[in-house]
């Protein structure tokens, strides 16, 4: 079974030392975006207007899909804003599991390292550096020139508004991403309601220096 894009969009935030390597608090915003574009390539879920729709309640066979599915279809009341229920999917608890996931399909590890005999951190290296390099080329050869997918345009879509894309891709890669980001509707929200946060953050520092 492939990864879920979520999946890959940890694998891609991950270091090959198994350290994130973004700010964390975006990435989880991030992979819970991910979850619902899963869902909603899958045709499960409908994105019309900005709003979510069931289109098939059926279990997927995922978990962590099929949790986020059971929530949207015993949802009462008019269908849900993306932006609403993507903020209110929002847990630290989904990356742990999806790294649990990812363990589990051998791509990474799970270790933990100690500092000073005192601090400890769970790191989570790669097995082998193949499946990173897999997923770059992929994205590459997309950002290059070949005709995405449903599922690779969303990868890239979030990839982008998550800050996730390689540091070293050239500029017409990154404008490449940038114009997929902005034909796909849930790339373009992540990365609305990202900004939107960033200059409201932006504003309260600046208002509580003014103060």
């Amino acid at each position: 079974m492939k990864p879920l894009i979520a999946e890959e969009l940890l694998l891609l935030a991950l270091r090959p030392d198994g350290v994130v390597s973004v700010n964390q608090e975006m990435l989880d915003y991030t992979l819970s975006a991910a979850v619902l574009t899963e869902l909603v390539v899958m045709d499960r879920l409908a994105l019309e207007n900005g709003h979510l729709h069931v289109r098939d309640p059926e279990p997927t066979g995922n978990p962590e899909l099929d949790e986020t599915l059971h929530h949207l279809t015993a949802h009462s009341g008019p269908p849900p804003a993306f932006t609403d229920w993507w903020v209110s999917m929002y847990t630290p608890e989904r990356r742990t599991r999806l790294l649990a996931a990812l363990v589990r399909q051998g791509l990474i590890t799970a270790e933990t390292r100690r500092y000073l005999r005192i601090f400890k951190e769970e790191v989570y290296p790669e097995t082998s550096p193949a499946p990173r390099a897999a997923l770059h080329d992929r994205l590459r050869a997309v950002l290059t020139g070949a005709e995405p997918d449903a599922r690779v345009s969303a990868l890239v879509s979030l990839a982008h508004a998550g800050k996730l894309l390689p540091k070293n891709l050239p500029k017409p890669e990154r404008r490449r991403a940038q114009e997929m980001a902005a034909q796909n509707p849930l790339g373009t929200l992540v990365a609305q309601s990202f900004d939107q946060a960033a200059k409201e953050s932006i504003g309260r520092i600046a208002g509580g220096t003014a103060t």
